[in-house]
């Protein structure tokens, strides 16, 4: 993605100029030991969230403990750069093979920033169906359904519409009611590539498609136009850095941020109950080991992957992953890296004979369009540089993908199944986890039946390339210590289409986004399917080829989640409605990881609200 006739570091300066605050508000440890009301471990999106909220009560004091550092650069700023990701902000831990997938390893994305992955993902900020939020409190989490959450999906947003003269011009719709006045700035973008248009004249030309106001009103199914994070104040990217802990890291004497600390164990007393004390860290800059301890509570907030990695570390997770580690057991707590789930994506690509100019691939192919819109981006904060990913997309149950009475068959054969046969092995030692996820199965079974939940989507650029992501899977991974040397990154299995009926869907969402390429309104762009190619046809044939090829099928989206699932501990819960992790006091978990099911979406917007719901139920414990 070259800058063209721009100059780098004339970007460069105008994004610094436009991100208010610089590193200063982060500092080292003044001492080898420190004490706070709370530890929350990972400056990410609900570490920031979280810390933000509590430290609004001068009282409470908080540290937040960062592997990461600042950043800084244009990639962590400018709306146009989401359509790539900067991996020099992650750690990207290899998975372990793919065993369904011809053994393939697979990058796994984890943001090591502050801000986390609000600063490197899509920007999409789209809310799931209520259906998906419904489906947690039917788990056992009261309080945590559609209704529980959606004042906390307001307060973490504001929404900024597009210019009056682009809603007429490209009929756009949204829900003002949706949103609050949070911090976390969200718009659609004022730019449309012209083949947006038919773009719209293909989803029109769906059948059965409904057209609901606004992605983020939990209506689910139906052809949205979607939200980005972009504060519309600069044109730039929304994170949480920029929401949460910049406006009030020079104000708020009580809120402290640590980078480049890594947290390495959980501190514990061992009276008659086990209870988290503390931290123990390591600095990247001296190399030095310290402890960092909390009277109240310690928040993890890590992320799907590295949560789980440091309960285990600690010796809270599965025993027989701890001994076979060398771990001492503190709490034998299977669920701990079980649950894991990520949507995997099947990518179709379709070369375009006759696209409008200009379209989403102008930028990289054309020299004086680069520059041009460059240009217009540093001087009036307007353009396609000014706008993130497409904000066109089109959901799809899985009647829709196939049919009412197809979906009706899946449903059915889904709930013959041995369950066993196609879970990790913890499943078949643990009854907690093999009933927990038969209760997983049989709400996915119910909505597989029902249009109130989307299975696949098409966010569509208006370029060739066709990514649907697989928003219901059934296979579930694990993230455990690497036994030999468990100081180091975990091993993330993902165990894509370790249940056959993924496999079995991920064929036809294929043929579901082949078919919207075929409706007449498409004709018009000259589309010629390169990926897989028009000579795979039958079943076999496209698994065969998504299989062995990685450019054809993700196994992750990013979107890593389920780790330490809110759910009774006897459906192998490791957290409860209270995000107290089972049988271990002072200690709370409050990212992604506690996600028990995943929704149909991107998960952007549901870990601000589920950070916005952890906070106030810290803040009522005192």
């Amino acid at each position: 993605m070259g800058l063209g006739t721009t100059s780098p570091l004339t970007v460069l300066g105008c994004a610094l100029a436009v991100h208010s605050a610089a590193a200063t508000g982060s500092h080292h440890f003044a001492t080898d030991s420190s004490t706070f009301d709370y530890v929350v471990v990972g400056g990410g999106t609900s570490g920031l969230v979280v810390a933000n909220r509590l430290t609004e009560n001068r009282h409470n004091t908080v540290l937040v403990i960062e592997r990461g550092y600042f950043d800084d650069k244009p990639e962590a700023i400018i709306p146009w750069y989401s359509t790539a990701v900067d991996t020099s902000v992650l750690l990207n831990p290899r998975s372990a093979p793919n065993s369904k997938l011809y053994n393939a390893r697979h990058n796994v994305t984890v943001a090591a920033v502050v801000g986390g992955a609000t600063v490197v993902n899509g920007m999409g900020c789209d809310r799931g169906s209520k259906a998906d939020y419904d489906a947690w409190e039917e788990l056992g989490n009261p309080g945590w359904g559609w209704n529980g959450l959606l004042p906390y999906f307001k307060k973490s947003t504001a929404f900024t519409p597009p210019n009056p003269d682009v809603v007429d011009r490209w009929n756009i719709t949204w829900n003002s009611a949706a949103y609050g006045k949070g911090p976390v700035q969200v718009h659609i973008s004022n730019f449309q590539y012209p083949d947006i248009d038919t773009i719209w004249e293909g989803f029109r030309q769906q059948p059965g498609v409904t057209f609901p106001p606004g992605s983020s009103s939990g209506f689910g199914p139906g052809a949205y136009w979607s939200t980005n994070t972009i504060d519309a104040r600069g044109m730039t990217r929304s994170t949480a850095r920029s929401a949460y802990y910049d406006p009030v890291n020079k104000t708020r004497s009580n809120l402290r941020l640590v980078i480049g600390q890594t947290a390495t164990e959980l501190l514990f007393d061992r009276g008659k109950s086990l209870r988290a004390k503390g931290v123990r860290v390591v600095s990247s800059f001296d190399a030095k080991v310290r402890n960092v301890y909390a009277r109240k509570e310690v928040i993890l907030a890590a992320g799907a992957v590295m949560t789980p990695h440091l309960l285990q570390v600690s010796g809270i997770g599965p025993a027989s992953v701890l001994k076979a580690a060398g771990i001492k057991v503190e709490k034998d707590l299977p669920s701990v890296g079980a649950n894991f789930q990520d949507h995997a994506t099947v990518v179709l690509w379709f070369n375009l004979s006759t696209p409008s100019f200009p379209n989403s691939d102008s930028i990289s192919n054309n020299a004086t369009y680069n520059a041009t819109v460059w240009e217009e981006y540093l001087t009036n904060r307007t353009g396609p540089v000014a706008a993130a990913n497409s904000n066109s997309i089109i959901y799809y149950s899985l009647a829709q993908v196939l049919s009412p009475s197809a979906a009706a068959s899946v449903a059915s054969r889904l709930l013959a199944q041995d369950a066993r046969q196609y879970l990790p092995a913890i499943y078949s030692t643990s009854s907690a986890l093999l009933r927990g996820f038969k209760a997983q199965r049989a709400i996915l079974a119910q909505r597989f039946t029902t249009n109130t939940s989307s299975y696949t989507a098409q966010p569509l650029r208006g370029n060739g390339q066709s990514p649907s992501p697989l928003l219901k899977p059934l296979s579930r991974g694990t993230v455990t210590l690497n036994l030999t040397h468990p100081e180091s990154l975990p091993v993330v299995q993902y165990n894509t289409f370790i249940n056959p009926i993924d496999e079995e869907l991920a064929v036809a969402v294929v043929r579901r986004s082949r078919r919207y390429w075929a409706s007449p309104a498409l004709q018009k762009l000259g589309p010629t399917e390169t990926q897989p190619g028009a000579e795979y046809q039958t079943d076999t044939e496209i698994s065969d080829y998504l299989k062995a090829n990685r450019l054809a099928l993700f196994a992750s989206l990013a979107h890593p989640s389920g780790t330490c699932a809110m759910m009774p501990e006897k459906l192998g819960g490791c957290v409860g409605s209270d995000l107290k992790v089972y049988g271990v006091k002072g200690l709370s978990v409050v990212d992604a990881s506690v996600i028990p099911l995943i929704i149909g979406t991107s998960l952007q917007a549901t870990v601000y609200a589920i950070a916005e719901k952890a906070a106030d139920i810290i803040k009522a414990r005192g």
